[in-house]
């Protein structure tokens, strides 16, 4: 549903489509350390759960050390956490420590050289609160076991209230309305072989925040209100960012069902693309990648990488303005 500051270009979206269908993902993304760690099945799921509850916000999440930022970085810890700290992902553990012990170990997990006040994690407090809340939601609900947890859904993201997604909601940590981190986690068991969707019409894509950035600057997304578009580009802080989200899950819905390609694949297209290469620098205008090595080359198999894969279908590889375009900031546990 289009709101008077935003529209969905349909017409974009299609040729924005035209690119995404010639994509093929490198087959080692799907085997990495993070989806096949040799661990049971149930700690596996606490690693998945815990790791995508505080994964929001995490621009200044970096490991200079590994060279690794946001995401790339909670999965190698908290794959490190599941094989050498398996105590840290326990739902009746984290529920009954205190937040200040809580605090030490997660900011020292996040560390290079295990100084928690050298840790770049931040938000800390919050991030604890929401392990400590879903921990709480598990253990009340299904005995402290995800895997009675998915098992009562029956595969489905929505089953008369006992979906995936309707379960998530009853937690704080997995709230939001346009269902980011529950896709996301969704995405990742599925991945993991896990779990395995059977109403896959009721996904909803993830909407990452360098996938709106990547939707709005190609044009799939267009500000139609000029206040809200001189926000964007000066990166100021909204009171709400709904209007533009979920457009952009619009948007996404739409280039998947011209693609073809599956909603949940366009995240393993549009946010290494946003991260890498449409990121403070852009491939089309500087003609190098921001990030070394690229995610979007690792991800994807190419020919080359001298130019972005969708400069020919993106607005902002021709027009300035299209590239001054920012997410919206907003200060959210949600994504």
């Amino acid at each position: 549903m289009e709101s008077p500051l935003v529209m969905v270009n349909q017409q974009q979206c299609r040729q924005v489509a035209s690119g995404v269908r010639n994509l093929v993902i490198r087959p080692e993304f799907s085997t990495r350390l993070f989806l096949t760690l040799p661990v049971s099945s149930e700690l596996k799921l606490r690693m998945l759960f815990y790791s995508v509850a505080i994964c929001h916000q995490t621009r200044n999440l970096v490991s200079n050390r590994y060279n690794l930022y946001g995401w790339e970085y909670i999965e190698k810890v908290f794959c490190e956490i599941a094989l050498h700290q398996p105590l840290l992902l326990d739902p009746t553990y984290i529920s009954g420590t205190n937040e200040e012990e809580l605090s030490l170990s997660l900011r020292l997990a996040f560390s290079d050289n295990q100084v928690a006040e050298h840790s770049s994690l931040d938000r800390v407090e919050e991030r604890i609160m929401l392990m400590k809340e879903l921990s709480n939601f598990v253990i009340h609900r299904f005995n402290g076991s995800y895997t009675l947890l998915l098992g009562s859904t029956g595969n489905h993201l929505l089953n008369n209230g006992m979906g995936l997604y309707e379960l998530l909601e009853q937690s704080l940590t997995f709230s939001d309305p346009a269902r980011k981190k529950s896709s996301f986690l969704a995405k990742l068991l599925s991945d993991s072989g896990l779990y395995s969707i059977e109403d896959t019409l009721n996904y909803i894509p993830i909407m990452d925040y360098h996938m709106m950035r990547v939707l709005l600057r190609m044009g799939c997304v267009e500000i139609t209100d000029p206040i809200l578009k001189q926000a964007l580009s000066g990166k100021r802080v909204l009171k709400t960012e709904e209007p533009v989200r979920q457009a952009c899950i619009e948007a996404m819905q739409l280039i998947s069902r011209e693609s073809g390609v599956d909603p949940w694949i366009m995240n393993d297209i549009f946010w290494p693309l946003g991260r890498s290469c449409c990121n403070e620098t852009t491939l089309c205008a500087a003609h190098v990648c921001m990030k070394q090595p690229c995610t979007f080359e690792n991800m994807i198999l190419l020919t080359n990488h001298k130019k972005c894969s969708f400069e020919t279908n993106c607005k902002g590889a021709e027009n300035q303005d299209y590239r001054e375009l920012w997410e919206p900031f907003t200060e959210t546990h949600f994504y």
